[in-house]
């Protein structure tokens, strides 16, 4: 069932908004964390995402209509408590990429539902190109969440009897 240009635009627009909160995010965890290559990755994402967010904007430019250019506020939320959780947890790299993978999941659904609408095709191409990019962020974040997870403890010897 064809959707209305109202929800089209109430897609789009969620998307570029979920772009610009993960830009903002990326950003937060790149301070949150002092371990270089994982600081690198996030630095990298949240370039990612402003490109991604420019793209789709040039996107609609190019159909015709205008974008409001959403300032990531839920972004900044989200990197300010990276920064205070990575204050609190010793800049631990598991707590931030844990943090980091809840914002993807995000994304992820975003993308979904505005991939369920019917989208101008230049514009669905672009989304779903984005969708396997931020699928592919997502699954090395839980890679290096399961990777970086605490191990426990292994049992005492009065314990195991």
């Amino acid at each position: 069932m064809p959707g209305t240009l109202q929800d089209y635009a109430q897609a789009v627009h969620d998307v570029i908004s979920v772009c610009r909160d993960a830009e903002q995010g990326f950003r937060g965890a790149a301070q949150a964390v002092n371990t270089p290559v994982i600081k690198q990755m996030f630095e990298e994402y949240s370039v990612q995402r402003a490109g991604f967010a420019g793209e789709l904007q040039a996107a609609v430019k190019r159909l015709g209509f205008e974008t409001i250019n959403p300032q990531g506020m839920g972004g900044m939320l989200h990197a300010s408590w990276m920064s205070l959780k990575g204050i609190l947890t010793g800049h631990s790299v598991h707590a931030i990429l844990v943090e980091a993978e809840r914002g993807e999941d995000w994304s992820l659904k975003t993308y979904r539902v505005a991939l369920a609408k019917t989208l101008p095709p230049e514009i669905a191409s672009i989304m779903e190109r984005q969708f396997e990019e931020v699928q592919k962020a997502h699954d090395r974040l839980a890679n290096l969440c399961d990777a970086t997870a605490p191990k426990p403890a292994p049992a005492s010897p009065a314990t195991r009897e």
